[in-house]
């Protein structure tokens, strides 16, 4: 029986330590590098394939934009050529938009420490009859906007507590594609369903 116990015991901790391990496999890695003053490198692992990555100036203008085609991402930039002074970069899946700030001197770049901030996107579930969105932790405040094909406001909300889940009645709309707008911060995502 003690064996018995044992060996439950020792099944139980190595499983316990495959999740853990499955965990940290799915976080993501990133790091920035300066390499001899002149170039400065951009690693990603554990990012899914089709993840948007851009790299933006203090008033926001698009300086670089790329797309993961692999489970890991590499950018090598030339520092010269970076503006100096606060940039941010934005990673981009489905499910999240991650933010970082990176400060660019004459001989460096770096991550400032503390300003990753991870915002988990509003999930949609439908059926002709009815809609229902998730709304991560981060979401009060939002507003939601549903548009027919022709940009048409077909109906508006507004959201007010974390990660809540609202339902709404779509049966009566036509059939056809519908783009959900979420708007929250000055930021907008979006997301397109089809009505049979």
């Amino acid at each position: 029986m003690k064996n018995q116990i044992k060996t439950l015991a020792a099944a139980a901790i190595f499983l316990a330590s495959g999740f853990i391990a499955s965990a940290n496999e799915t976080e993501r890695e990133i790091s920035l590098t300066t390499e001899n003053q002149k170039a400065v490198v951009l690693r990603m692992d554990n990012v899914k394939a089709g993840t948007q990555i851009s790299l933006l100036d203090e008033n926001g203008k698009v300086l670089f934009q790329d797309e993961a085609s692999a489970e890991a991402y590499g950018k090598v930039f030339n520092l010269s050529k970076l503006d100096k002074g606060q940039l941010q970069l934005e990673i981009e899946s489905d499910e999240t938009l991650e933010v970082m700030s990176i400060q660019v001197t004459e001989e460096s770049a770096r991550i400032e420490s503390g300003s990753k901030k991870l915002i988990e996107k509003p999930i949609i579930k439908h059926n002709d009859k009815g809609m229902k969105i998730y709304f991560g932790k981060d979401h009060a405040g939002m507003k939601v906007s549903v548009f027919d094909e022709q940009g048409s406001i077909a109906f508006r909300d507004n959201v007010e507590s974390n990660g809540s889940m609202k339902r709404y009645d779509i049966s009566k709309l036509s059939s056809g594609e519908y783009k959900v707008q979420f708007t929250a911060d000055g930021r907008s995502f979006y997301h397109t369903i089809t009505l049979n």
